[in-house]
């Protein structure tokens, strides 16, 4: 079970989840591949290059596997980390922005990254996969709070 799942108050429902991309493995491959046309003429340095490798892939699975995107019925959550936390929370009834940057890579390959804005405070997530997917599920969950908090009361 996830945090976040761990985490959610009566009547809320997870309705989309988020992931993180492939792609942030992409510097880890690089190095590796940097590392086999060293290693030929240089131990030292192919074994350098291999040890940052294997530091870069171990930093980029526990990325991957301690980062939550979330849109429920009521709030969009946004946690990451493992030792050092990080947690967004915010209330649909209280959304401020939300913005989607990507550059040409995140074009190609469909991700980027997603800054949150509440209360004066602006956070970003990088490396999101589909990120307007993401964006288009927290317009719906907001469309869908609103819609409910102004429907008439059946008395």
């Amino acid at each position: 079970m996830s945090f976040v799942e761990k985490n959610l108050t009566a009547n809320e429902r997870v309705q989309y989840t988020g992931k993180i991309h492939w792609y942030v493995y992409a510097r880890t491959f690089f190095i590796f591949a940097i590392m086999a046309l060293v290693i030929k003429s240089s131990y030292a340095l192919g074994g350098f290059l291999f040890f940052l490798g294997i530091i870069s892939l171990l930093s980029n699975i526990v990325l991957s596997k301690t980062t939550e995107f979330v849109v429920t019925n009521r709030r969009v959550i946004l946690k990451t980390g493992f030792l050092k936390r990080k947690f967004i929370e915010l209330q649909l009834n209280r959304a401020e922005g939300l913005v989607v940057e990507q550059s040409i890579l995140g074009r190609m390959f469909n991700f980027g990254s997603v800054k949150i804005a509440t209360g004066g405070v602006a956070e970003s997530f990088p490396f999101l996969a589909n990120p307007f997917g993401f964006k288009k599920e927290v317009n719906q969950a907001i469309e869908n709070s609103v819609v409910l908090a102004t429907a008439p009361q059946a008395y």
